[in-house]
């Protein structure tokens, strides 16, 4: 047998006497004889698997996309692992006998990598040079794809993470800017559907669980909420103190997903109360922003709010309380949810034991809801207050009752 290495040189090796079987032992060499070489000092032999090589890149089990570096090799020639051959503790073997090795993708994981499978419902990663099946899921926001070799959950579009949770880039509340990780209170910008310059908005992330839009703050007589149409479609105040945020932008919010809906009251004597509806949201403009609310729960004594579910908004320069001979919205003094739905006269309507929800016109009293947020901030005035319409012990009101001195509130809202 004759060879020649890389470098031109030659060299041969002997044997007396040469046999093989027939076709029925499979040809299997029966006889060598005595073994003679040149006696130029011949090629070294490599073990299994190995071949004598210049070749720099030979890879391991456990770093199978890492060469070896051209600069760390001592000779121009040595015995290496290539091809589908890696080292693993001294010895070149075929890459399905690492313990990294996935069937599916015929190649070897790194350590800390994975693979996952077509549906990307499950993955397997490389630990300590073993394979850990794990459970796997796409966000509703990603895509499971092959990218550069890489099979995982991939956001979409104007969505960043990790796959298994996408948050918006340009988020369109506070709760996707709290899962994002923004954990403090204070102003900052989404973007609803149809304002893609977005709005600033309030966001409450330090109570309550986080992630709360606030559309509506009362805390003090300093900012004037008895204002007409415009003021309340556009918004007005301050998003870090007393505000309402507008109700164009409330509209395209609660109907770009399923919200709910959290109020905070807070009394005079600084008793805390809070109630929650399951839904929420306003429909457009055309339809005067008509009101949409599911099932309360909470500590407020009633579900005040429920009564105005259904109906259109109201403010001091447009009735749409359906009731011709009054506007609620003037009666009341402040702009909400209005329908007139108790009305009775007797003598002592107008005196200051009456229920603070209800408006005295003479000797009548009328009343045209249980709430009323946007009133005037004073705690005084029958009717035209900010209120929150709570039973008591043996239903017997009065101004100075919980819900008739609110001083503060707030209304806030959160996906479900």
């Amino acid at each position: 047998m004759d060879f020649e290495n890389v470098a031109g040189e030659t060299y041969y090796v002997t044997y007396d006497k040469f046999r093989i079987s027939d076709e029925w032992g499979d040809y299997y060499i029966s006889t060598l004889g005595t073994f003679e070489r040149s006696d130029e000092t011949i090629p070294e032999w490599c073990p299994a698997n190995e071949i004598f090589s210049n070749e720099t890149c030979e890879r391991t089990c456990e770093a199978p996309d890492t060469c070896i570096s051209a600069t760390s090799r001592t000779e121009s020639e040595q015995c290496v692992c290539v091809g589908d051959y890696l080292r693993e503790q001294g010895q070149c073997i075929p890459l399905n006998q690492c313990n990294c090795f996935v069937a599916d993708k015929t190649s070897v994981l790194g350590e800390g990598h994975f693979y996952s499978n077509s549906r990307c419902t499950q993955r397997k990663t490389c630990r300590n040079t073993r394979l850990l099946d794990e459970s796997y899921q796409c966000s509703s926001h990603a895509t499971c794809a092959e990218r550069n070799g890489v099979r995982k959950c991939y956001c979409n579009p104007n969505y960043q993470g990790d796959g298994e949770t996408c948050t918006s880039v340009f988020p369109k509340d506070c709760y996707e800017l709290y899962v994002s990780g923004t954990r403090s209170d204070g102003v900052y910008t989404i973007y609803p559907d149809g304002w893609p310059s977005g709005i600033q908005v309030y966001c409450e992330m330090e109570s309550n669980g986080g992630g709360w839009t606030v559309f509506q703050r009362r805390s003090s007589a300093s900012v004037d909420f008895y204002r007409g149409w415009s003021d309340y479609k556009n918004g007005f105040g301050n998003k870090n103190q007393d505000h309402w945020l507008g109700m164009k932008y409330i509209h395209s919010m609660t109907n770009q997903k399923p919200y709910q809906l959290r109020i905070d009251l807070r009394d005079s004597g600084s008793s805390s109360k809070y109630a929650v509806y399951s839904t929420f949201s306003i429909n457009n403009e055309t339809d005067k922003y008509r009101l949409s609310i599911g099932r309360y729960s909470g500590n407020t004594g009633s579900a005040d709010m429920s009564i105005s579910n259904n109906k259109q908004f109201s403010t001091k320069d447009q009735d749409n309380d359906k009731y011709n001979s009054y506007s609620c919205a003037e009666g009341h003094r402040g702009a909400w949810w209005y329908h007139l739905y108790y009305y009775y006269c007797y003598s002592y309507c107008g005196t200051s034991d009456n229920l603070c929800s209800y408006i005295p016109v003479g000797n009548c009293c009328l009343r045209c809801t249980n709430s009323n947020l946007n009133g005037d901030y004073d705690g005084s005035t029958q009717g035209k207050n900010m209120f929150w319409h709570s039973y008591r012990y043996s239903y017997s009101y009065s101004l100075n009752g919980y819900g008739c001195s609110l001083q503060y509130t707030d209304m806030k809202i959160r996906p479900v």
